[in-house]
């Protein structure tokens, strides 16, 4: 017994020193499990075109090109688009201010009664250089250069991960079904079929997810940003795209979305009634669309975690591994509900969670409870009754073929 404890703790030893080796290694390990991710995503369409007959690694290749030209026409197409509506918000500043001076604010003193107010750039554009004279020296303009060049040096590390991923991604997919198959074979033997049927379940469960995210993420974009074209927003592409993204986390993109809408149609339209119930219209048709069309037939509850634990997990996936763990917390989560789950229905059948009957009786009624892990049952106490002195002669004489009349 102590032995067979000794090695738990062990191998859960083990397993927390590989964690932690791998958190100290968080920059290298980042790409490879990008790297891994993708090729996970991607290797489905690759084993249908091996199974025509093509050479895997020209499979790998006419996928990769595919997605490159995919993102090529959409980066052509949206690049300009972009550029004009940034463009256009840089230049509608100016009117922005004026619109804030000589309407917003003269309307908001009016109404409540607010001593006047006003926004002076010249003053702001003094009061930031006299901060920034006052507060850094040379020395520290010395060491925000060298923050600026150890950030461009960060830029290219960043730069050489995004081109090093596909790289990474190729190769994995190249070894992919001899991985699968060592990592296979280091799983125990008796416990290969219960790791294999959660493996399973985590795959059927994580790609539903993924893609059905990915797709509710593209399309409530799309109808976000066509909504705020049609309705004559100058910059509705930008805002419906940021909405879209955003809509990972539950009504995120909503309300990121509806608060840059209203911000862009009082600097556009000034204050235009007609105009924000649009765009408030705009976004009821999306979050109705999301909630009656996307999310049931393409996501579903394929994930079971509740909005606020989808928020907890974006949030750390963010503190632990910046944009990139943003990305991958939800399909991350996905998985460890799986084996949360797991884990639950081990435990319920564990000595430890108890499965002994509880008998209590009632002296008033005369019933008994019997409680059990998975069991309440009601058992109603009757008093046996004696039957009646004939009853049991009659009874006798058909029961017992050995008795002889008198």
């Amino acid at each position: 017994m102590v032995d067979r404890t000794l090695r738990r703790i062990l191998i859960l030893a083990g397993i927390a020193l590989i964690l932690w080796v791998l958190y100290l290694l968080k920059p290298v390990v980042v790409p490879f499990v990008a790297a891994f991710l993708i090729a996970y995503l991607f290797s489905p369409l690759v084993n249908v075109l091996h199974r025509i007959g093509l050479a895997r690694w020209l499979s790998i290749s006419i996928v990769f090109i595919g997605i490159g030209i995919v993102v090529t026409l959409v980066m052509w197409y949206l690049v300009p688009l972009v550029w004009q509506q940034l463009m256009y918000a840089r230049d509608s500043i100016p009117a922005g201010i004026h619109w804030i001076n000589y309407t917003f604010l003269p309307w908001l003193s009016d109404s409540f009664n607010l001593v006047p107010m006003e926004i002076d750039t010249d003053q702001i554009s003094s009061v930031v250089m006299d901060y920034v004279q006052t507060n850094y020296s040379a020395d520290s303009i010395q060491a925000m250069l060298l923050k600026l060049a150890q950030s461009g040096l960060n830029f290219i590390q960043i730069g050489g991960t995004i081109v090093l991923i596909p790289i990474i991604a190729f190769y994995f997919l190249l070894d992919w079904d001899r991985m699968l198959d060592s990592l296979r074979r280091l799983i125990p033997r008796p416990y290969e079929k219960t790791t294999l049927t959660i493996v399973s379940e985590c795959h059927s469960v994580l790609g539903a997810f993924v893609k059905g995210q990915f797709l509710v993420m593209v399309l409530l974009g799309v109808v976000y940003a066509v909504g705020l074209q049609l309705i004559g927003l100058e910059i509705g592409l930008i805002i419906g795209m940021i909405a879209g993204l955003c809509s990972i986390i539950p009504y995120l993109g909503f309300a990121v979305g509806i608060i840059a809408a209203v911000i862009a149609t009082f600097f556009q339209f000034g204050i235009d009634w007609w105009q924000l119930v649009l765009v408030g219209i705009v976004f009821m048709v999306g979050q109705a669309v999301e909630g009656y069309i996307l999310q049931p037939f393409l996501l579903g509850d394929k994930i079971g975690l509740s909005p606020v634990a989808v928020v907890f997990a974006v949030l750390a996936g963010a503190q632990l591994a910046g944009f990139l763990g943003m990305l991958i917390a939800l399909p991350v989560a996905a998985v460890i509900v799986v084996l949360l789950r797991h884990i639950r229905e081990y435990y319920e059948h564990t000595p430890f969670y108890g499965d002994r009957a509880v008998i209590i009786q009632d002296a008033s009624t005369g019933s008994i409870n019997i409680e059990t892990a998975d069991l309440d049952v009601d058992i109603e106490m009757k008093k046996p009754q004696k039957k009646p002195l004939q009853a049991e002669e009659n009874s006798s004489k058909i029961h017992d073929p050995h008795r002889k009349d008198s």
